[in-house]
């Protein structure tokens, strides 16, 4: 189980990689670190890690060699239960698709 409010360091020799969150209460949010991807295929850009942290929707952020991506979940309804957790697949919540 993943603890929303979190911040991971993401290793992967992956060229391409599906990020999401589910089950999480409105607003709780994953940050993950992604050292050598360079694109997100959806969400808002932030212009510093700083706004990225205080970003209220799904980001992201590129600088120093990383990507980070921050999931903000739309909240239990929409994922269709209670508790925490990620994962590379469905079930509602909020997701991403992040590439080299």
């Amino acid at each position: 189980m993943i603890v929303a409010g979190t911040e991971f360091k993401v290793a992967t020799e992956r060229q391409n990689l599906p990020l999401s969150v589910s089950q999480l209460d409105n607003g709780s949010w994953v940050i993950f670190e992604l050292p050598g991807f360079t694109a997100a295929a959806s969400g808002t850009e932030q212009s510093s890690l700083d706004e990225l942290r205080k970003a209220n929707a799904t980001s992201y952020y590129k600088g120093n060699g990383s990507l980070w991506v921050k999931l903000v979940s739309p909240g239990p309804a929409a994922a269709g239960g209670r508790g925490g957790g990620f994962g590379a697949g469905g079930g509602g919540g909020s997701s991403i698709q992040v590439s080299r």
